[in-house]
C-alpha cells in the first residue's frame, strides 16, 4: 500500500452537513449516558423502560469525522504549528476549567467510592491520564486523549512526509495496530504487571492504535474528496482501515454499521444529506464541546438527586438532557469563547509575522 501521491491537496470551507452530525454524535453521547451507562453504574428506583445502548457507534462516527475535518484544517493551514495552537486554544482552556469542576463535583456530591487522589488529577491535566496508568476523573473524557493523540500523529505524519506518502503513513500506524493491540490483549493476564507491558501499554495509548483506522478511514475519505491518489487505491485503504479495526476491537462494533456510518460521513462531506443542513442540529454542533465536558458527573448527580427524591426515571432523564444542553449553551457563550476569541487574539499579534 505504499502509493506517494504528489496531487495537491485542495481546501474547503466549513462543511455544514458534517458539523450536524458532530451534533447527533453529542446526542447519542448524552443518550447513553444518561440512559445505558447510568442504569448500569447506579441505576434508577424505578425501570426507566428503556435504554439507548448506541453510544460506541457515536464514538466511532466521531473518530471519523475528526479524521476528515482534521485532515481538512491541517491541509488548509499549511502550518502545523498554527492547526496545533488553534486545537489547544479551542480545546485546553475549557478542559482545565472542566477538570477543576468535576473534582469539585465528586467531592461534594460523591457517586463513586473511589476519591480522586492527586497523581490521578495531576495525571488528568496532561490530557493523556491513561498513559500514566490513571482513569479520567470524568470517565467519557478517555476520547479527549485520543483525539489529543491523534493530532499529534496527524503532525508527525506531515512532517516526516507520511500524509504524501500517506498508504506509507497510515500502513505503519494501522500495522503497529493489528499487531501491537491484540498482542496485549493476549498478553495481559500473564504479563500484565511486567514493567514492559506496561511500557507497551503506553505506546498503544500515546499512538492511539486502537482507533487508528478509524482516523485513517476519515482521513482516505478526505483524499477522495479532494482527488488526491487513486480512487480505487482510496477505497481500499478505506476496506482495508474498517477491517483491522473489527480484527482487534472483539466483536464490539457492527460491521454493517461501520460501513454505514462511513457512507454517510461521506454523503454528508459531499454535500448529499440535505436533511442535516436542519438549523437546530448546527446550532447544537456549536455547543457540543461544552456539552461534552459538562454533561456527564454533574448530570448523573442531578439524575440521582431527583430519582432519590421520588422523581419518575423519564422525568429525571428529561430534565438532566435539558439541563446538560442549557449548562451547553452557557458555558460556550460566557466562557468557551470569550477565553478562544482573546487566545487566537493574542496568539495571531504573537505569531502574525513568523
Amino acid at each position: 500500500m505504499s502509493v506517494p501521491t504528489n496531487a495537491p491537496l485542495k481546501q474547503h470551507c466549513r462543511i455544514t452537513e458534517l458539523d450536524s452530525l458532530r451534533a447527533l454524535a453529542a446526542i447519542n453521547l448524552v443518550l447513553f449516558h444518561f440512559t445505558h451507562v447510568y442504569a448500569v453504574k447506579f441505576g434508577f428506583s424505578t425501570p426507566l423502560g428503556g435504554q439507548w445502548p448506541f453510544g460506541a457507534y457515536g464514538v466511532m462516527m466521531f473518530f471519523i469525522l475528526s479524521g476528515f475535518v482534521n485532515s481538512m484544517s491541517l491541509m488548509r493551514r499549511g502550518k502545523p504549528r498554527d492547526f496545533l495552537a488553534a486545537r489547544l486554544i479551542r480545546i485546553v482552556p475549557l478542559f482545565y476549567i472542566a477538570i477543576v469542576a468535576n473534582l469539585v463535583i465528586c467531592r461534594a456530591a460523591p457517586l463513586n467510592s473511589d476519591p480522586i487522589s492527586t497523581p490521578q488529577f495531576l495525571a488528568n491535566l496532561t490530557l493523556m491520564p491513561r498513559v500514566f496508568g490513571y482513569q479520567c476523573i470524568d470517565p467519557v473524557m478517555w476520547t479527549l486523549q485520543v483525539e489529543m493523540m491523534f493530532y499529534v500523529l496527524l503532525v508527525a505524519l506531515m512532517r516526516f512526509g507520511g500524509l504524501r506518502n500517506y498508504f506509507v503513513g497510515w500502513g505503519v500506524l494501522l500495522f503497529g495496530s493489528l499487531t501491537l493491540c491484540p498482542t496485549l490483549d493476549m498478553l495481559q493476564a500473564s504479563y500484565g504487571s511486567t514493567v514492559w507491558f506496561a511500557v507497551g501499554t503506553a505506546v498503544r495509548h500515546l499512538l492511539a492504535l486502537d482507533f487508528v483506522p478509524m482516523f485513517a478511514i476519515g482521513f482516505l475519505l478526505y483524499q477522495i474528496k479532494t482527488n488526491t491518489g487513486r480512487l480505487s487505491l482510496n477505497l481500499a485503504g478505506i476496506v482495508v482501515a474498517a477491517t483491522i479495526f473489527h480484527c482487534i476491537d472483539h466483536g464490539k462494533h457492527n460491521p454493517a454499521a461501520t460501513m454505514l456510518i462511513t457512507a454517510v460521513v461521506a454523503a454528508a462531506a459531499w454535500g448529499s444529506m440535505p436533511l442535516l443542513r436542519f438549523r437546530a442540529l448546527v446550532y447544537i454542533s456549536g455547543i457540543s464541546y461544552a456539552v461534552y465536558l459538562c454533561h456527564n458527573n454533574l448530570g448523573c448527580v442531578l439524575m440521582n438527586t431527583f430519582d432519590q427524591a421520588g422523581v419518575s426515571p423519564v422525568a429525571c432523564l428529561l430534565i438532566v438532557i435539558v439541563f446538560s444542553f442549557s449548562v451547553g449553551l452557557i458555558v460556550t457563550r460566557r466562557i468557551e469563547q470569550p477565553i478562544t476569541r482573546r487566545l487566537q487574539a493574542f496568539y495571531q499579534r504573537r505569531y502574525a509575522t513568523t
